[in-house]
């Protein structure tokens, strides 16, 4: 095992999974690639609205001097950088991090292809609307999709 990919949204779930990709790029002395997927089509939007669904309350007043897409990213980031921690602290060496835009189960693959991961690790549910209730439809997606394993951490 040589790369392997950990989508996180923040969740517990994703908390848990950036773990076990931690502890499995630790073992096998892999690359581990954290990401952080931004909805929508694109990181350059200019401010329309104060409803933006990833914008930490404290950076919703900056937005009439900032893009949304500069503090989305900002928090994007702030998220990468906590997990990097979380990461290294459980002995991952090799850790790497991206933002994309665009629908999470698309990017997780495309990502997945870009870098050869040889396996993907996703928390089995997210801040989804209906995560209480269904697996994940990103999850879904992705274990349809991908051409790596995908591992489901509860």
């Amino acid at each position: 095992m040589h790369c392997i990919i950990a989508a996180t949204d923040g969740s517990e779930s994703a908390d848990r999974a950036v773990d076990f990709a931690a502890d499995l790029a630790a073992k096998f002395d892999a690359r581990l690639i954290l990401m952080h997927v931004v909805a929508g089509t694109t990181l350059s939007a200019k401010p329309n609205s104060l409803a933006h669904p990833q914008v930490e309350l404290r950076a919703r007043a900056r937005l009439e001097t900032t893009s949304i897409a500069e503090v989305v990213t900002e928090a994007a980031e702030n998220l990468l950088d906590r997990v990097r921690y979380r990461a290294a602290v459980r002995g991952a060496r090799h850790i790497e991090s991206e933002v994309r835009a665009g629908a999470a189960a698309e990017a997780i693959i495309a990502v997945a292809e870009e870098r050869q991961a040889d396996g993907i690790v996703l928390g089995r549910r997210g801040h989804g609307r209906l995560a209480r209730l269904l697996l994940g439809s990103v999850s879904e997606k992705v274990a349809a999709h991908a051409s790596c394993p995908l591992i489901l951490v509860p």
